[in-house]
């Protein structure tokens, strides 16, 4: 072997190579509830889904079809995945009015302070979390009383205070201790049109190392039992550190929350890294199954942040 193999391998081998990578991690991701690491592999189904949709084209173009077909049945792995958000749903949508629910990861280095509220104007969320929110993300932010008088803001060391608000009338409100860190849970009660209802807004540690894997697990855990908890409509809101397709988030699920989504938020722009780790899930309410929808769902642009900002009208 040369260093000329090495730097420019042969197309069929590399691709072949690619191709068995690619539909191994999938399936390495299903064992993420026996090690904190695997589960890391969960995250990245559209990478996957991409590279071996490139493997399958190229060699069929080569005509090596045992492999290709090989290789297209690795790739249904991804792509199930990625469609199982748009199978059929025993929750039909819900009629009448809606409310707009928004959440933006700001960056606590991001310095475009005006171009964010002007999104936000715009965009006019009845409600809209705001992680990584610090003294001066506070003040740049202070326009927005105008038109959500009812705010929260919750100013930590590090990038794990935030700030939310509402043109909803908040009745109460609470900061809940997570894990071992003890990072802050919001818990609003809030006055809708049609009743009032529950709101959370969270931001755990990423997962990038053992203890934060485990504490962000352990974050995701306590709201699942504060949903649980409930009997009222619930809206969860926030960058969960976490893909539909992490075991951190069966829990959410399992308490009834509804709204998942595969559109990239974080590192949208590049290709490598872009995963849909920011979240508006809701759940209606429990003495009336099926009663809640998503009437629209979509991701924001670039603010600056390395998150794009997400936005759900949800009616009960």
């Amino acid at each position: 072997m040369t260093w000329r193999s090495v730097l420019m391998p042969k197309p069929k081998p590399f691709i072949a190579r690619l191709a068995v990578i690619a539909g191994i991690l999938p399936i390495v991701g299903w064992l993420g509830g026996s090690y904190w690491l695997l589960d890391l592999f969960n995250h990245f189904q559209w990478q996957y889904a991409g590279a071996l949709a490139i493997a399958v084209i190229c060699l069929g173009c080569w005509k090596a079809w045992r492999l290709a077909l090989l290789t297209a049945l690795f790739l249904a792995v991804p792509l199930v995945r990625l469609a199982e958000p748009s199978l059929p749903s025993l929750h039909k949508p819900a009629i009448g009015a809606s409310l707009r629910f928004a959440s933006f990861n700001v960056l606590t280095a991001n310095e475009r302070y005006a171009d964010a509220v002007s999104w936000i104007r715009e965009t006019d969320p009845d409600v809209i979390f705001l992680p990584e929110v610090d003294e001066v993300w506070a003040e740049h932010l202070k326009p927005l009383l105008a038109s959500h008088p009812h705010a929260v803001e919750h100013i930590v060391e590090g990038n794990f205070g935030f700030a939310c608000y509402s043109k909803l009338p908040i009745l109460k409100q609470e900061i809940i201790p997570c894990g071992e860190m003890e990072l802050p849970l919001l818990k609003l009660r809030l006055q809708g049109p049609q009743g009032e209802f529950t709101f959370f807004g969270a931001h755990p540690v990423p997962p990038a190392t053992e203890f934060w894997a485990n504490e962000r697990d352990a974050f995701l855990l306590i709201i699942a039992e504060q949903v649980k908890a409930e009997p009222g409509a619930v809206v969860l809101a926030g960058d969960l550190n976490a893909t539909i397709w992490s075991r951190a988030m069966k829990p959410l699920f399992a308490a009834g929350l509804q709204g998942r989504s595969v559109s990239p938020t974080w590192e949208r722009g590049n290709p490598l890294l872009a995963t849909p780790i920011d979240h508006l899930l809701y759940r209606g309410p429990l003495d009336k199954p099926q009663s809640d929808g998503l009437k629209r769902r979509w991701v924001g642009p670039d603010l600056g942040s390395d998150h794009r900002p997400v936005v759900a009208e949800i009616a009960w």
